[in-house]
């Protein structure tokens, strides 16, 4: 049986989510400012220590505000990196689906993919790179309804450069033994493993790497004539 303390804690606990949840529904000019500046200072956070080591009194301290002034606006820093990677994956959402319904060569659209799927690397640096590399079971502080949107549009990012090499390989522009899902997702990992080494504004920019990406990639597709 709880003690008085313990419902004091639970009632209070409710209440602040009560509060966050009606923000995040009907959010003010002032709402949205203050946490676009909670994202940066945790942005900025996971720069230096990375997301595991990353507390929300980390982020506190580097907003210059309280901890307890964070939970207005996130649960915990798992729902923010959520949070953060959905708005990600919808704004690489809306470029690959602009590429699909373009009328360039299928080996172009895959150009252009790869260099949506770097571009957004770059913005969300660095936690799209997260996300894309950590083991979901981690997650256990965002709901299971958050996490769905995000797994389908990952899946969703994954069908659309599947389909750019099917295209392709339709056309005859590319010619593969492999089958199409297998060099779709090469072609994604091959993007993907540049959290290993890249940081924005670090030698090479966002598009010529992916330009470079793009020409590894092709060149082992793109069908050559007969001698």
């Amino acid at each position: 049986m709880g003690t008085a303390d313990d419902n004091s804690g639970a009632e209070a606990g409710s209440h602040i989510d009560r509060r966050r949840s009606k923000a995040r529904k009907r959010p003010s000019e002032t709402y949205l400012r203050r946490r676009a500046e909670l994202e940066f200072a945790a942005t900025t956070v996971m720069r230096r220590k990375g997301f595991h080591d990353m507390t929300l009194r980390d982020v506190a301290e580097e907003l210059g505000t309280d901890r307890a002034s964070i939970y207005y606006y996130v649960a915990g820093k798992e729902e923010l990196l959520a949070d953060l990677v959905h708005r990600a994956l919808v704004e690489s959402d809306e470029d690959l689906t602009k590429v699909s319904a373009s009328e360039q060569s299928a080996a172009d659209k895959l150009r252009a993919g790869i260099r949506v799927l770097m571009k957004h690397y770059d913005r969300h640096f660095p936690y799209l790179y997260i996300w894309v590399h950590e083991d979901l079971s981690r997650f256990e502080g965002v709901k299971q309804s958050d996490l769905e949107p995000i797994i389908d549009l990952s899946q969703r990012q994954f069908e659309f450069i599947e389909g750019f090499v099917q295209e392709a390989v339709a056309s005859g522009e590319f010619t593969t033994t492999l089958p199409v899902g297998v060099v779709a997702q090469s072609i994604i990992g091959l993007v993907a493993w540049t959290f290993r080494w890249y940081e924005p504004g670090r030698t090479l920019s966002a598009q010529d790497l992916a330009d470079g990406l793009a020409d590894i990639a092709l060149s082992g597709l793109v069908t050559r004539p007969a001698p």
